[in-house]
């Protein structure tokens, strides 16, 4: 990709340099509360499936204890974050870039192991799955480079030279394995580019096109992958195998009715049924405990943080900020798409966490990360050249 620098409408400014009392005001304070709110839902669920669930750990304060540092971090990444110019991202979306295909081949040669998959480095004791960092730096290298080149969108080289830069990392994540991770991947050059104005049918074509190529995909998969891509299709096919999370995840979810059972108060956790409580099926033990009025309250603040996201990104000063804030979308979108449909069977099981409610504090400092970028833009909207 180009290392020109995007244009700027002003001088870039000092790290150090502190916004106006004008630019504090243009903190988005529903995308802030919205943030903060999930954060608390998040560990009130986490404690509640890990006191069900006696096998996860012997202390659940334990575990709502590291969730708790890791929102406190999350939220202080924010702000600090929304305190520096976003442009710098654009202009250093080339180092951005070596340093997320860094990080992931670090994992590849040095990463722990877990689960059957090589996702995580390990830093100070502390476990790091790159994969999610890579995600939103993705997003970074993404939009400046469709903001570089929306007047010639249409071509297909621009689109062929997206692809490009996100092939390497996209495949990486594939090779851990992380075949729900790298779906976000492809989910995010999606939303990028259809907002920076690719023609539907040229994103009809790619998705086609990826269709297409399935069968040379397949091989590569894992066997455990290729059973959970069928499972869901008829998981009473094979009811004591691939089939057997998405049934008692059907039935923690159904058991919740309208009110649910009441926190702690569940039992396809405790009982061994529900795999991965706090993480994968982190829904589906919500929907146990809280019914559907506690799904109904989540969707509504996810609804609040991306309606938010999507104002920020409209109202965006310049293109690159503006394709930040679609990038972080249907990122986030799309995690909450998959990872509830896994859970009532309408997507297969792929692993992709729950955003803020999934117990994983890379996840969450991740996605703080990418939301404290949308705040610098919402502090900034005003700031063009006179």
């Amino acid at each position: 990709m180009s290392v020109r620098p995007l244009p700027l409408p002003r001088a870039m400014p000092a790290f150090g340099e502190r916004p106006s009392a004008r630019g504090l005001a243009g903190i988005d304070p529903f995308l802030l509360v919205a943030t903060v709110l999930l954060a608390c839902y998040g560990l009130v669920m986490t404690y509640s499936v890990t006191v069900e669930d006696r096998a996860a750990t012997d202390d659940p304060w334990s575990l709502v204890a590291r969730g708790a540092v890791f929102a406190v971090a999350g939220i202080a990444i924010m702000l600090v974050v929304a305190f520096i110019d976003y442009e710098w991202l654009g202009t250093f979306a080339p180092l951005l870039y070596l340093g997320t295909l860094g990080l992931l081949l670090a994992v590849m040669l040095v990463g722990e192991s877990v689960l059957g998959g090589q996702r995580w480095l390990s830093i100070g004791g502390q476990k790091l799955q790159a994969s999610e960092f890579a995600k939103v730096f993705m997003i970074v290298v993404l939009a400046r480079w469709f903001a570089e080149r929306m007047p010639r969108i249409g071509s297909p080289l621009t689109l062929a030279g997206g692809l490009l830069l996100l092939g390497p990392p996209a495949f990486l994540v594939f090779r851990q394995p992380d075949l729900g991770t790298s779906l976000v991947f492809v989910a995010i050059f999606f939303g990028v580019a259809f907002i920076a104005g690719a023609r539907p049918w040229q994103l009809t074509a790619l998705i086609a096109a990826g269709f297409a190529a399935l069968p040379l995909v397949w091989p590569m998969l894992q066997a455990y992958q290729r059973a959970r891509l069928v499972a869901f299709l008829d998981p009473y096919a094979d009811p004591q195998g691939a089939g057997w999370n998405i049934i008692q995840s059907l039935i923690a979810v159904g058991s919740g009715q309208l009110m649910g059972k009441g926190l702690t108060a569940g039992t396809q956790s405790p009982l061994g049924y529900l795999p991965i409580a706090e993480s994968d099926f982190v829904f589906s033990g919500l929907a146990e405990d809280l019914g559907f009025l506690g799904a109904i309250v989540l969707f509504v603040l996810y609804l609040v943080l991306l309606l938010a996201a999507l104002r920020i990104a409209y109202r965006s000063r310049d293109p690159f900020g503006m394709l930040v804030g679609a990038g972080i979308v249907s990122m986030i979108g799309f995690q909450i798409a998959v990872n509830v449909g896994m859970a009532i069977s309408l997507m297969p099981v792929t692993g992709i966490p729950l955003p803020f409610i999934s117990h994983g504090g890379s996840s969450l400092l991740a996605i703080c990360f990418g939301l404290g970028v949308l705040q610098s833009i919402s502090m900034r909207r005003g700031d063009r050249s006179t």
